[in-house]
């Protein structure tokens, strides 16, 4: 269940990166799906708490999505700096 809400909360971070306008992993994303995609973060970050915390309490289910969050939004901008680098030429 811990990796389940890993995924969840990462899944969570890449809605909040795909909604930034500095990101290039997903260059045409229209303005309109930016507002969902953001809002879209918000149940899925409450979905991670909520499936780590009935197995591990609720305070470390909240540590337990920040650190998926963390790890996301760090590998994210590397992700797509190694990807615009694979491409040029």
């Amino acid at each position: 269940m811990n990796w389940i809400c890993i995924g969840v909360a990462c899944a969570a971070a890449l809605c909040l990166y795909l909604a930034s306008p500095h990101q290039a992993l997903w260059r045409s994303v229209p303005a309109a799906l930016r507002g969902k995609l953001r809002w879209l973060a918000v149940p899925l970050g409450a979905a991670a708490v909520l499936l780590a915390a009935a197995e591990y309490g609720f305070w470390c289910a909240v540590f337990i999505t920040l650190s998926g969050l963390m790890l996301a939004l760090v590998a994210l901008p590397y992700l797509d700096a190694w990807n615009r680098g694979r491409h040029v030429g």
